[in-house]
């Protein structure tokens, strides 16, 4: 059985509660062991690093040295606002072992960080750390019919020199597990493009543009559906979708699952602990698709950033 150090954040236990509990539903299956940090503290996003540089870094680092007493090599954050912080709080700190120590001695009282706990996104330790062949061994429900839109946002895979995971710009992971369960990758440009982040608060206009685009990029990609790796995505893209939809004069109608979710639905579990009547758009024209397989059509052009990607790589 792996093992595996947890740091749920702060929305797993309120707006992001089925993101949590799926996450726990599938590593249980994956036969993996998730140990949650104890008395695990607020990351500090998206506000502590506008206002203090030792703040910003103080409250990822406790989390990091509560981390390393568990003792095991790797830490997995469903959050992506969350990860980002605890990422680059120990990149800084492996780089620069002088302010490291003068935060800990600063500020930290629970013991001295030594640098040695990897940090991953939940989606990073999902593709790289359990594989597709993994993720495919567990499948019993195939999602062969759905079309779907992996939407990234802009954190899990940038900047490059801090997650050093995917492409910055047209990112495959999460499509290849949506693949794996049996489910149909659209092709689309939007894929890591903003979508307004915590500006639902303060200026909802923005979210409001800004996640219209993604959107309707998804939609015009054949997609019956959108999937996320992260909290603040899913509730603009879900929440706000109702607005927008006023706003622009379209019906979209595009449910916007996390990837557990659609993980534990191809694993056979129960539809009700997914906690689908959570969503603001309803799911169920989304999921009537499973088992509707349709020919294939003809190759089309590929969108400007799959072929920059593609062009990347070689």
């Amino acid at each position: 059985m792996k093992k595996v150090t947890y740091f749920p954040g702060c929305s797993a236990h309120g707006t992001s509660e089925e993101f949590d509990m799926t996450v726990k539903m599938v590593m249980k299956s994956l036969d993996v062991q998730m140990e949650e940090i104890p008395d695990w503290n607020c990351c500090g996003a998206t506000s502590a690093h506008s206002l203090s540089e030792t703040l910003a870094y103080a409250l990822p680092l406790r989390n990091l040295v509560l981390a390393e007493k568990l003792d095991n090599a790797t830490m997995a954050i469903p959050c992506a606002s969350c990860y980002q912080r605890l990422k680059v709080t120990k990149v800084h700190m492996d780089d620069n072992p002088e302010l490291a120590r003068k935060i800990n001695s600063t500020v930290i009282d629970e013991g001295t960080y030594k640098g040695k706990v990897a940090v991953k996104s939940m989606l990073q330790y999902c593709y790289e750390d359990i594989g597709l062949e993994a993720i495919k061994s567990k499948v019993t429900k195939s999602l062969a019919g759905m079309k779907l839109a992996c939407y990234y946002g802009c954190l899990l895979t940038r900047p490059k020199n801090i997650t050093h995971f995917d492409s910055p710009e047209y990112p495959m992971s999460m499509d290849h597990i949506v693949e794996a369960l049996g489910a149909k990758a659209t092709e689309f440009d939007y894929k890591t493009e903003c979508c307004g982040a915590s500006f639902s608060i303060s200026d909802t206009e923005v979210v409001i543009n800004l996640s219209s685009q993604i959107l309707e990029m998804a939609r015009e990609s054949g997609a019956h559906a959108i999937v996320v790796a992260c909290p603040l995505c899913q509730s603009n893209l879900d929440m706000r979708q109702p607005d927008i939809e006023k706003h622009t004069g379209k019906k979209i109608n595009l449910p916007i699952f996390y990837f557990t979710q659609l993980m534990a639905l191809a694993f056979g579990m129960s539809q009700k602990d997914m906690m689908f009547n959570k969503h603001i758009v309803p799911v169920e024209g989304a999921l009537a698709n499973i088992g509707k397989i349709e020919p294939e059509p003809e190759k089309v052009k590929k969108p400007r950033k799959a072929v920059e990607a593609e062009s990347e790589v070689e």
